[in-house]
C-alpha cells in the first residue's frame, strides 16, 4: 500500500511540475514571439517622445555631385549627399530614414521656419515631407508614404527646399531604463543598511523573548501586504515629504525609491537572518574562545560566512524593484518623461509596459520587447550572483 501511495505522490508531483514548466514555456514563447522583432538598439537609446522639425533651406547653393557611399539598402541623392532608406519603426509602420549624410551636405545647415533657429539634419532622423522648387519655379512635393526611392528622385530635380518636415523616431525606452537603474541604486542604498542591520540585531543581539517574536511576526505580516497598499502609503506620506525636502512636484523617483524600500525590508531582513542562522555555531564559539567579543565575532566571522545569503537578498530585491508596477503607479506616476531626474515623475520598465497596454490600442510588440529586456536583466543578475556566491564559498572553505 505504501509503495502505491509513494508512486501516486511522485506522479502527482511530476504532473504539477510539468504543468508549471509548460505554462512558463508558453509565457516565454508568447513574449519572445511578439517582442523579438521590436527589440533593437534604437529601442534602448531613443527617447519616447518624437521631436518634430519644420525647416527650410535659406542659402543659395552651388551644387556639386557627392560621392556615392554605396549603401546596399538605401537610395543615394548625389545632388544633396544623402542616403534615404525604407524602414519599419517600433510601431510597425513604414518610415523613410536618413541613413547617411555627407558632412558638407546643405541639409546639415537649415533653418526652422517658426523659430528661425539652426536645424541640423542628422542620421537616423525620419523624413515626413519635403517641398521643393525646381529650375522652373514649380513645386515638388515628396511624402514619406511614397518611399525612399521616389523621394530621392524628386530631390534630384529640385534646387530649393522650402519646407522639410523631419522628426526623431521616438518610441524608445531610454528614460525608463535609466529610471529603473536610478530606482535600483536609490532603493538599495536605503533598504540594504536598514535590512541587514535589523537582521543582525534579531539574529545575534536580540533576546529571545515575546517582543522579539512579535517583531518577527510583524515583518512576516508586512511581507504579505499587497504592493498597491504600499503605493498608497507612498502617495500619502512620501510624496508630500519629498515635495518639501527636494522641491519636487508630485510623484518622483525619490518617493518611489522610499516606497520600494519599505517593501523590500521584509525580504532583506528574513533572507539575511536565515543566512546568518545557518552559519555553524562552532565558528562563533571558536571566535569567542580566542578572545573576540560578540560584535567582533558578528562582523568578522558570521557576516563573511553569510555573505552569499546577503547577495541573494540583493538579487531578490533587484528583481522586485524591476518587476514592481502597482506601487510605483501611485508613488511616481505613469508619465513617460524623456527627462530623468530624482525629483521628477518618470516610469520604470514595468510601469512603461503598463502605460503601453492601458490605452485603447495596446502595444503588444513593444511591451513584449520590454519584457524580454527585463527577463535578460534578471537572468544576468541571477548568473552573476550565483558566480559570486560560488567564489565566496570557495574562499571561505
Amino acid at each position: 500500500m505504501k509503495k502505491y501511495k509513494n508512486y501516486f505522490l511522485n506522479t502527482f508531483t511530476y504532473v504539477l511540475s510539468s504543468f508549471g514548466i509548460l505554462i512558463l514555456g508558453l509565457l516565454i514563447y508568447f513574449i519572445f514571439s511578439n517582442g523579438i522583432s521590436s527589440l533593437s538598439i534604437s529601442l534602448l537609446k531613443n527617447d519616447y517622445q518624437a521631436v518634430n522639425y519644420n525647416a527650410k533651406l535659406v542659402e543659395d547653393i552651388n551644387f556639386h555631385y557627392y560621392t556615392d557611399p554605396n549603401y546596399e539598402k538605401g537610395h543615394f541623392s548625389s545632388k544633396w549627399g544623402v542616403v534615404l532608406e525604407d524602414k519599419i519603426d517600433n510601431q510597425k509602420k513604414p518610415i523613410v530614414v536618413v541613413s547617411y549624410l555627407d558632412n558638407s551636405s546643405p541639409l546639415r545647415n537649415m533653418q526652422d521656419i517658426s523659430s528661425r533657429q539652426i536645424v541640423r539634419i542628422k542620421e537616423e532622423m525620419i523624413i515626413e515631407k519635403i517641398i521643393m522648387e525646381n529650375d522652373e519655379g514649380n513645386l515638388i512635393i515628396s511624402l514619406s508614404k511614397e518611399g525612399a526611392s521616389s523621394i530621392v528622385n524628386k530631390m534630384d530635380e529640385g534646387i530649393v527646399i522650402t519646407d522639410m518636415l523631419t522628426r526623431t523616431e521616438g518610441g524608445g525606452i531610454r528614460s525608463s531604463l535609466i529610471t529603473t537603474l536610478y530606482l535600483i541604486f536609490l532603493t538599495l542604498i536605503i533598504s540594504l543598511p536598514l535590512g541587514i542591520a535589523s537582521a543582525i540585531y534579531l539574529s545575534e543581539f536580540a533576546p529571545n523573548n515575546r517582543f522579539t517574536r512579535f517583531l518577527r511576526s510583524l515583518i512576516d505580516m508586512i511581507s504579505g501586504i499587497p504592493s498597491i497598499i504600499f503605493g498608497l502609503v507612498g502617495a500619502v506620506v512620501f510624496i508630500p515629504f519629498m515635495n518639501v525636502l527636494i522641491n519636487s512636484d508630485g510623484g518622483s523617483i525619490a518617493s518611489g525609491a522610499l516606497t520600494l524600500s519599505i517593501m523590500l525590508l521584509p525580504i532583506i531582513i528574513r533572507t539575511t537572518e536565515e543566512g546568518i542562522k545557518i552559519v555553524p555555531n562552532n565558528l562563533r564559539h571558536a571566535s569567542l574562545a580566542l578572545g573576540a567579543n560578540l560584535t567582533q565575532t558578528t562582523f568578522k566571522v558570521v557576516l563573511p560566512n553569510a555573505l552569499s545569503s546577503i547577495l541573494t537578498a540583493v538579487l531578490l530585491s533587484i528583481g522586485r524593484i524591476i518587476g514592481e508596477s502597482a506601487a510605483l503607479i501611485y508613488a511616481i506616476g505613469t508619465v513617460i518623461s524623456d527627462e530623468v531626474s530624482i525629483n521628477m515623475r518618470s516610469t520604470s520598465l514595468s510601469v512603461h509596459i503598463w502605460s503601453l497596454m492601458s490605452g485603447e490600442n495596446p502595444n503588444f510588440e513593444v511591451s513584449s520587447a520590454i519584457a524580454i529586456i527585463i527577463l535578460i536583466i534578471v537572468f544576468i543578475l541571477s548568473a552573476l550572483i550565483k558566480i559570486l556566491s560560488i567564489n565566496l564559498n570557495k574562499r571561505l572553505t
